[in-house]
């Protein structure tokens, strides 16, 4: 794997709440979570923000896709396209 491959599979773990008020994580490319730094003042709470309005809408969802609604708006957020593996 070159670099530029490795650096395109780099992740960024976000720790937050569940619905229940637990420890939880949501995972973000690095590259989304670098953008989303420099555009929000606070990512944590960006992120908790969107997964506490997913719970409250879509509450019969599974953790992971609730996990899945709120890296998709990361991805609008920053103006890029999920990769095609998302």
């Amino acid at each position: 794997m070159d670099s530029a491959e490795q650096r395109d599979n780099e992740k960024t773990d976000y720790s937050m709440e569940n619905e229940h008020g637990r420890p939880t994580r949501i995972r973000l490319d690095k590259f989304v979570s670098d953008i989303l730094q420099e555009m929000v003042p606070d990512v944590h709470k960006w992120l908790q923000e969107k997964y506490d309005r997913v719970c409250e809408n879509k509450p019969r969802l599974s953790r992971r896709a609730k996990g899945d609604l709120v890296r998709l708006q990361a991805y609008a957020e920053v103006g890029k396209s999920p990769p095609s593996d998302f």
